[in-house]
């Protein structure tokens, strides 16, 4: 694991009625991880940017900036599959340090 691994930011776009946002906001929870939460119905901007950025509306979708790079994940399950890696890979990492 490298060390820029601790710089990786997370934003999630969501907005609160969205059943798939609620399931991956409480895994969020339960992993334990920072993702700074992004409501695309309370502020156009972040709707604007998600469709700039990721080509389409559908929420979740999970921003990753990592060494000056972004990537967009839509779908639920595979944004929390993602967080559990990366948030054991960190884990890892910090019992090695």
């Amino acid at each position: 694991m490298s060390v820029s691994s601790q710089t990786t930011s997370f934003s999630l776009y969501h907005y609160r009625a969205c059943p798939f946002c609620a399931y991956t906001r409480a895994a969020m929870k339960h992993i334990d991880i920072e993702v700074e939460e992004r409501d695309i119905a309370r502020n156009a901007a972040y709707r604007a940017e998600l469709i700039k950025g990721g080509g389409r509306a559908q929420v979740p979708c999970l921003r990753i900036e990592s060494e000056g790079k972004v990537r967009w994940l839509y779908e639920s399950q595979d944004i929390v599959r993602y967080l559990q890696r990366h948030a054991a890979q960190l884990a890892d990492h910090n019992q090695t340090a």
